[in-house]
């Protein structure tokens, strides 16, 4: 094997040892979005954030599912004149309701050590305005 050849595959290894480093869940918090619909009723979420993927009716509370992925160019990165494809990452939503008003917003990442924080607001990123 030539240096050459080595030097060509540190980029990937180094690569490989990051992804590897990186294995632990990306930390939820809160969020500015996730707090503004505090309160809200059920036809307020609907309005601002649209259909739901999945509604779910259980013991009293009303769960809304919504998923946002990150748009195609946002997973590439430029690298010189190509460019590197990155993770391809989501967020899920779930809106708790009880009595028709929102208890609780609980943001969940795809996969779970990539930070998708902002796909999930801008799921709410109209409401409470």
């Amino acid at each position: 094997m030539t240096w050459a050849h080595l030097a060509s595959l540190g980029p990937w290894l180094f690569g490989t040892a990051w992804l590897a480093g990186c294995s632990t869940p990306a930390t939820v918090g809160e969020y500015p979005n996730q707090q503004r619909v505090a309160g809200q009723s059920k036809a307020a979420i609907l309005a601002c954030a649209g259909a739901p993927k999945k509604q779910i009716e259980e013991s009293g509370f009303t769960l809304l599912r919504y998923y946002r992925e990150a748009p195609i160019l946002e997973e590439s990165q430029p690298v010189g004149k190509g460019s590197v494809s990155t993770i391809r990452h989501g967020c899920w939503a779930t809106v708790i309701l009880k009595n028709d008003r929102v208890v609780d917003v609980h943001y969940r990442f795809a996969p779970p050590t990539f930070d998708a924080s902002n796909d999930c607001e801008e799921i709410f990123e109209f409401c409470g305005h």
